[in-house]
């Protein structure tokens, strides 16, 4: 989820801010983006947010990966490969994680190396601590974005649209008790269960 329509266009089409191409904007292009897409206005509310913003929290974190040693075994693929010591560290500050998780080209790690990239990684710690989503500011806009965790969401919190769904939708609202179903979770259950 994004703050404002520009951002989540050029999220979803992973457009930096300042891409042009063939003289059209991220806004002409919008116009015909080449595949379908929808936006929608949401409303709602979240009990237990983590924001990347806040140095404190980022302290926080940073203050347990510091207790962690970069292992043996990295360091020598490091000398054996060359990769210089700025290009190989152990994240210990706020501004350090922001910007390995912040990075336009997240996807370089995991298509390389076969392992998460490092806003994964830190996604994953964030909603295992109980958090319901991350906010962040976006790589590509001029906005912040939400990332939401659904499996996670507390009672009390939820999103849903703003504006009236067609007639055909069953569900326009997400909390813990409609996650399931909205996620496709509910259909995995069905299919695993034992036919009688």
């Amino acid at each position: 989820m994004a703050e404002d329509y520009e951002t989540a266009f050029r999220e979803k089409f992973q457009l930096a801010s300042d891409h042009v191409n063939n003289g059209l904007s991220a806004q002409d292009l919008a116009l015909t983006p080449g595949a379908s897409h929808a936006a929608v206005m949401l409303r709602g509310r979240l009990t237990n947010v983590f924001s990347l913003n806040d140095d404190e929290c980022l302290k926080g974190i940073c203050s347990v990966f510091r207790r962690i040693k970069m292992p043996a075994t990295a360091k020598r693929l490091q000398k054996k490969l060359r990769i210089p010591n700025r290009d190989n560290f152990m994240i210990r500050s706020p501004f350090q994680l922001r910007r390995a998780v912040l990075a336009s080209n997240w996807r370089l790690q995991p298509v390389q190396f076969g392992m998460p990239a490092p806003s994964q990684i830190l996604a994953e710690l964030i909603r295992a601590a109980g958090f319901e989503g991350v906010l962040y500011e976006s790589t590509k806009g001029p906005c912040r974005c939400l990332a939401l965790f659904p499996d996670v969401l507390l009672d009390g919190s939820f999103v849903e649209l703003a504006d009236p769904a067609p007639a055909a939708i069953q569900h326009t609202r997400l909390d813990c008790t409609t996650a399931d179903a909205l996620c496709g979770w509910d259909d995995i259950a069905k299919q695993m269960r034992p036919s009688a």
